[in-house]
């Protein structure tokens, strides 16, 4: 009976690990960016797989991940940001892009865990929310891969 209940509570724990690092897709990012020269701040809504200009900074966001309200707040964002010689989106496509300045996570938590390095422009998340007019963002599904023997290959 004690070997039932330390299994029980075994597994128990496990499934409370497991589930403590839930992600939640959403579909929207809303990221403050900071001119440090002039001390212009703008708040920046940008929808998952796209990307916004602040003055010559193209900022482009491919995930956003928050998670349950029963858990401890977090937000997560995955972007790219170039510096472009251009501050007008619809100009872009005929100007060069400009340098890559930053790609990777950013955390709403610890903004300068992973900062992006640039002497006139800052860039922090603010949080990831789910806009009802944009479609749904899902995670994606684990594929069912098996692994062929050499002898099966052979067949």
């Amino acid at each position: 009976m004690k070997k039932f209940a330390y299994i029980t509570l075994a597994l128990l724990f496990v499934s409370n690990v497991a589930n403590a690092f839930t992600n939640l897709p959403q579909n929207k990012a809303v990221i403050r960016a900071l001119n440090k020269q002039t001390g212009k701040t703008k708040d920046i809504e940008i929808p998952v797989n796209d990307e916004q200009m602040f003055e010559n900074i193209l900022i482009k966001v491919f995930a956003c991940y928050t998670r349950p309200e029963d858990e401890t707040p977090e937000n997560s964002v995955f972007l790219k940001v170039n510096e472009t010689n251009t501050s007008y989106k619809e100009e872009l496509n005929s100007v060069k892009q400009g340098e890559l300045i930053f790609s990777g996570w950013m955390f709403s938590s610890s903004p300068s865990l992973v900062a992006m390095e640039h002497p006139n422009y800052d860039i922090w998340l603010l949080e990831c929310k789910n806009d009802p007019n944009l479609p749904k963002i899902e995670l994606p599904q684990k594929q069912n891969t098996t692994v062929k023997t050499k002898e099966e290959n052979a067949l």
